[in-house]
């Protein structure tokens, strides 16, 4: 080589923002000449952006919600689809119409280890008791299949978590087939719809049985991105996405379901409570006439459960089980979940011990 040339690669400068709850920098890069990253500039506005040359480059606290920011001279565009931005009056919302009795002193957490042992120990039993002589018998297990996804559960490139999901949306669209409810002249609600994967199957059903009068609505209180129901025809009318908190929806009040003869309630993994918020809505969505044919409904989360909202109130105290009880059963539902406290690399050690005895 000719010459020895140094070549100094410049390394990327990080934000100097100091984040007090995680007790570090920022980690975010910068742009050459900044000290600040996008969401942290308004940290330097007063230092470096004072002067009018630089108001394109000006970030202020966002008005909404202050605990972002925006270009100064982008904000009336911003303002427009931040996420904090006031609903629009409608309606279909009514502030906790869905909630039940509010109670203040709802438990928020629920530490265990302050619980006496001798009253964790009358719960388990209690539950226990009742489950032997009322529930035991009339729980029925039943796993079911759509023709419908065959083809993209066949797909090799998907994992087992992108498999997991398809099956159980196979299985409810199978038990939806095998109780009629994929009928003509239908709204499937979809309560806690996320990204809308499961409404986009049910649609992509109803179009394979040719159902055009039915229709699909998702109700979600977050405003996501990569929304499934995107890749359906909306010109239609037949999908409809609203954003509203299942608390504060009256659903005999949205268009669509007004022009539907019947109502099918659905959920994927509704977090907590908001199970209960869903089929108090459905009920009350009932008591205006409307035929609620059938609900499906696949839960997660109930230690995020709250008593005011609880639909099993009256059940709870015909079985002689209290609102403390109720609390404590919450914090125990994550036993079941809550692994064996085994490190992760004993766990897949294992796993591909039991793996490789199952192939001889």
């Amino acid at each position: 080589m000719e010459g020895n040339t140094d070549v100094t690669e410049s390394k990327p400068t990080h934000c100097k923002h100091f984040v007090t709850r995680k007790k570090r920098y920022c980690r975010m890069t910068v742009k050459e000449g900044e000290q600040y990253c996008g969401e942290h500039q308004s940290e330097d506005i007063s230092k470096n952006h004072d002067d009018d040359n630089n108001e394109s480059q000006k970030r202020i606290v966002c008005p909404l919600d202050p605990k972002h920011t925006c270009y100064a001279n982008k904000l009336k565009k911003h303002l427009k689809k931040c996420n904090a931005k006031p609903a629009d009056t409608v309606p279909y919302i009514h502030k906790n119409i869905n909630a039940g009795k509010v109670d203040e002193t709802n438990v928020k957490t629920r530490n265990l280890s302050s619980i006496p042992i001798e009253y964790l120990l009358e719960v388990i039993s209690k539950v226990n008791k009742i489950h032997n002589d009322t529930i035991k018998n009339s729980l029925i297990e039943k796993v079911r299949t759509h023709v419908i996804l065959e083809e993209e559960l066949s797909k090799p490139e998907y994992g087992n978590s992108t498999r997991k999901h398809l099956l159980q949306t196979s299985s409810i669209l199978g038990l939806m087939k095998e109780y009629n409810l994929l009928q003509p002249e239908t709204c499937y609600v979809e309560f806690g719809a996320g990204k809308g994967k499961l409404s986009f199957w049910v649609s992509k059903a109803l179009e394979n049985l040719e159902h055009l009068s039915s229709s699909v609505l998702l109700v979600e209180r977050a405003s996501h991105r990569h929304k499934h129901d995107n890749k359906l025809d909306k010109t239609t009318g037949h999908v409809i996405r609203i954003r509203a908190d299942i608390a504060n929806l009256i659903l005999s009040e949205v268009d669509i379901i007004g022009k539907s003869k019947h109502v099918v309630g659905l959920t994927k993994h509704l977090c907590g409570d908001a199970t209960d918020l869903a089929l108090r809505c459905l009920t009350n969505c009932q008591e205006t006439g409307k035929d609620i044919a059938g609900v499906v409904m696949a839960f997660c989360c109930h230690h995020r459960c709250q008593w005011s909202p609880y639909v099993g109130q009256a059940f709870f105290q015909e079985v002689g089980l209290t609102k403390s009880d109720f609390d404590v059963m919450c914090g125990m539902v994550s036993w079941a979940v809550c692994g064996t406290g085994k490190s992760r690399e004993h766990r897949q050690q294992s796993e591909m011990n039991i793996n490789q005895n199952a192939r001889y």
